[in-house]
């Protein structure tokens, strides 16, 4: 009798109050509290509670709803929490099975970012998907194009904020160019509300390095080089979601030809981490800051590698990294690795050679069907109301 009881008294409870209260609550415990009552269904769904909801667990500094997603050699997915990796209480052997909506995943299967806890999931180039692995809800992109060999394609994940959609960025490079001159690409833009593809060409004065675009604060960021052919990072080139516009950002490192440059995020800064020469003992962190139009680089730190770690000297360019703090403690992702630091020496404390590690994601209650469906009946309603 008590427990039966529960549920209508707490329903007593202000509005405000049990919106405060729910927003706490991790998603899995939500998706169930959607069947308490029509009330709940309408609050948990909305928009607003949503958004709410994945800014209070994607600022949660402990990371206790941050997941790192793996794929393993059979190409299938496997996740586990953030926190323990830091204390290295969580091995690759304890990693959860998750399924992805490709059925067939092999490895050229990959995944081409999160944000939102929505990632986009690639299959060569016949099959694509935004989803959300918490909630088991996936969108399947329409077909876009085809005779596209997947070495000549950049690809990139993001949020437009000033239009409330997700957008996947293909970026398609003719072989038949040896240098970045005059060099026509195409770009496929994917919106999730219009659930279509807008196709446009450009003629970019650079080749873009990293296979994924990072994306930070409204852009999508890859390194970039003069020649289609080579890996020499020049600079950094950015796309804007917003107004689907190009810019360029300078290196804080200029004058020397012999280094290492990959591109990654420090929190939710844009980061770069660069190792002098090949094999060097240590790499230097930079962040780029913000401050109105004026953007400036800092160099944050120093990390020191061990002798005996000659795997992780090496860092390819076409991949990414990412760096989160927790507790003193500084735990570097690479692609095939998790390095741990100690936060005051910057020394290394342990290392787990992993497989292939693809990305951060974050809990949340983001629906991608429902943002398609949203841009649908606004697209029909109009239409409706003419006729």
């Amino acid at each position: 009798m008590a427990s039966d009881s529960v549920i209508p008294l707490f329903l007593l409870l202000p509005d405000e109050l049990i919106t405060e209260i729910l927003l706490k609550i991790p998603v899995k415990s939500l998706s169930k509290f959607m069947c308490v009552s029509k009330s709940w269904l309408q609050l948990i769904s909305s928009p607003t509670f949503v958004k709410n909801h994945i800014k209070l667990t994607a600022d949660d500094k402990g990371y206790i709803h941050h997941r790192l997603i793996f794929r393993n050699t059979d190409g299938n997915f496997k996740f586990c929490s953030l926190p323990p990796l830091f204390t290295k209480q969580q091995h690759t052997e304890e990693l959860c099975h998750i399924d992805s909506p490709i059925k067939r995943s092999t490895l050229s299967t990959h995944i081409v970012g999160s944000v939102n806890g929505l990632i986009c999931v690639v299959h060569g180039q016949k099959e694509a998907y935004i989803w959300n692995p918490t909630i088991t809800k996936s969108k399947e992109l329409p077909k876009f194009m085809s005779n596209m060999c997947s070495s000549a394609i950049k690809y990139g994940f993001g949020y437009d904020e000033s239009r409330d959609d997700y957008k996947v960025v293909f970026i398609h490079y003719p072989y038949n160019h040896s240098s970045s001159s005059n060099m026509t690409t195409v770009v496929y833009i994917y919106s999730l509300r219009n659930n279509s593809w807008t196709t446009f060409r450009e003629q970019l004065q650079c080749f873009l390095i990293n296979h994924y675009g990072r994306f930070v604060n409204g852009k999508l960021y890859w390194t970039s080089s003069t020649c289609i052919n080579k890996y020499k990072v020049c600079n950094i080139t950015s796309f804007d979601l917003a107004d689907g516009t190009w810019g360029s950002l300078e290196l804080p490192i200029c004058g020397k030809d012999n280094f290492d440059i990959n591109l990654g995020v420090v929190g939710s800064d844009l980061s770069l981490l660069y190792t002098c020469q090949r094999g060097a003992a240590t790499s230097d962190v930079w962040i780029i800051k913000h401050a109105g139009v004026n953007v400036s680089w800092t160099k944050l730190f120093t990390i020191k590698y061990p002798q005996n770690i000659k795997t992780h000297r090496c860092f390819a360019p076409v991949f990414t990294f990412s760096i989160h703090f927790r507790h003193g403690e500084i735990l570097l992702l690479l692609r095939s690795a998790i390095i741990i630091y100690d936060g005051s020496t910057r020394q290394l404390k342990h290392t787990s050679d992993v497989m292939q590690c693809e990305d951060i994601y974050v809990e949340s209650l983001v629906n991608p069907l429902t943002i398609s469906d949203q841009g649908r009946r606004n697209q029909e309603s109009p239409q409706s109301s003419h006729s």
